[in-house]
């Protein structure tokens, strides 16, 4: 076999270690490089304006073989100021040529494209492929992350309307809507009070029951103030506690901090008096009582100096029980019909704070009718069981033979759905609203924070897309990085396996690894 037939074959990472190991290029070559580097920014400062220099200094690095292009460029260009001699009087083309010498020397040329092979195809075109899948991946990322945000914002939107739904609101202006729900509450417990006429069968089966298996003289008294409630009605807490009605009746102050939108100005009550003080009627400054004189007459006719006669004089009131000349008062002759004995124990008659409230709508005295009503039920469903029993004597037990147990299954789905009614959630919500105004703050705002939560994930999901479309583009410019790497990595291999071809007498050359 030939010499020429024998391929070489060089690693491109470790092409400028063959080069130097060869003799080819020497060590030094950085310090040439650099003082080649310095006439080339030099040479840059007065170009031609020609396309194809243009197209060669925007798209490629500067290295040896672009020099040579420029320069075959300036032939044409620079052809006015070529000598008989053959040379060119343009500065532009000594600068260029000179440029090209350099490089020429100890093949600096070949060096310095070498290291430029070893970076790009060792580190730079490695490096954007590695940065090409991570972007694929971030986009990738964004896109099931937006699908995932979007999904969310469909759950916070159900949980939301959920919730609307449980309490019985349109959600639109949420706090007002709460407080406006809790406001009406006294009307549903008369709606349920007034539905209570069911149970007072069931009210009595048990209290009979009771009494049957009591002992004789003992007295036990069992639901009595949820008979008191199927009775009476949902009455105030007064009326069940000193079994009259109230005289009047002062509703407790519910402290309700509206919504922002729905709150006044602060407005001060105009009274209509541009002098800013209330006019009586009266021209002076003093009130008249219609006497003459500047002082209160009382009515006694004494001497002046003389206080009020309350009657000590002597002249005292005759009881009638004494048979003396003075005045009989007769009970009888007394019209009592207008007296009001006040704090006589139960303030004058009035309902004020608690007393005020209804019995379903005090909290105490409602968890008092609750705690009978599940014990009405408990006592039903055993009655129930104890009814489909065969070995169960009802006679014994104080019952009746011709209790059906259709009719008892009747009496406990009753009491059930009325427990049920008081103890749901939104009945449970609406009364601490009441008990404590402020819990409507944080009930609006567990609804609020949904909604909230639904505008940062939407936030988000536009983000996302944002970074999707921002890691698309880069990817765009990255592949686009990588192709235009390429394609000079390969132009500069070529002329390099070329080059080295030219020193070994034509044999072919092989850069691996590229």
């Amino acid at each position: 076999m030939n010499e020429q037939d024998i391929p070489i074959d060089i690693s491109t990472k470790k092409l400028l270690d063959w080069l130097i190991s060869r003799r080819i290029c020497n060590r030094d070559w950085p310090e040439k490089v650099q003082k080649i580097r310095t006439k080339i920014r030099a040479a840059l400062l007065d170009m031609p304006e020609h396309p194809d220099i243009k197209q060669l200094l925007s798209t490629t690095n500067i290295n040896y073989f672009t020099c040579l292009k420029i320069v075959d460029i300036l032939k044409e260009t620079e052809k006015d100021s070529k000598t008989f001699f053959g040379s060119y009087g343009s500065q532009r083309m000594k600068d260029w040529q000179a440029v090209v010498y350099d490089y020429g020397q100890d093949s600096v040329y070949l060096a310095e494209v070498a290291q430029y092979l070893i970076q790009n195809v060792v580190y730079e075109i490695p490096g954007l492929k590695k940065h090409k899948q991570k972007l694929e991946s971030t986009e990738a990322e964004c896109i099931k992350k937006q699908e995932t945000a979007r999904k969310r914002v469909v759950e916070l939107e159900r949980l939301f309307r959920k919730q609307c739904k449980d309490i019985g609101i349109p959600g639109e202006k949420i706090k007002s809507e709460i407080i406006s729900l809790a406001k009406h509450l006294p009307e549903v417990y008369d709606e349920i009070s007034a539905d209570l006429g069911d149970l007072k069968e069931a009210v009595e089966l048990y209290q009979s029951v009771v009494r049957a298996n009591s002992d004789e003289g003992v007295e036990i008294k069992v639901v009595e103030n949820l008979k008191f409630l199927i009775e009476h009605g949902n009455v105030t807490t007064y009326e069940w506690k000193y079994g009259e009605k109230p005289v009047s009746i002062e509703q407790p102050v519910m402290d309700f901090q509206e919504e922002e939108d729905d709150k006044s100005g602060g407005d001060q009550i105009d009274f209509g008096d541009d002098a800013g003080e209330i006019d009586f009627g009266d021209d002076g400054g003093e009130i008249d009582f219609g006497d003459g004189g500047g002082e209160i007459d009382f009515g006694d006719s004494g001497a002046d100096g003389e206080g009020i006669d309350f009657g000590d004089s002597g002249a005292e009131i005759d009881f009638g029980d004494d048979g003396g000349d003075g005045v009989v008062l007769e009970l009888d002759d007394i019209d009592t019909s207008a007296i009001v004995v006040e704090d006589g124990g139960i303030s004058g008659g009035v309902a004020r704070d608690q007393e005020a409230l209804s019995l379903l709508d005090n909290r105490r005295t409602r968890t008092l009718i609750i705690d009978e009503m599940e014990e009405l039920a408990a006592f039903l469903t055993q009655r129930l069981v104890e009814a489909n029993s065969d070995r169960y004597d009802f006679v014994s037990a104080g019952g009746n033979k011709t209790e059906d147990p259709n009719v008892l299954k009747k009496y406990a789905s009753s009491v059930e759905g009325v427990i049920s009614r008081l103890t749901e959630s939104k009945i449970q919500q609406l009364q601490t609203i009441r008990d404590s105004p402020s819990y409507a703050e944080r009930l609006a705002d567990s609804f609020k924070q949904k909604l909230r939560l639904q505008d940062q994930v939407r936030r988000s999901i536009d983000e996302l897309k944002v970074k999707a479309e921002e890691a698309s583009a880069e990817q765009d410019k990255t592949i686009q990085q990588m192709k235009d790497l390429k394609a000079s990595v390969a132009d500069i291999k070529a002329e390099v396996e070329k080059d080295i071809s030219k020193r070994y007498k034509g044999r072919k050359v092989t850069l691996s690894g590229s």
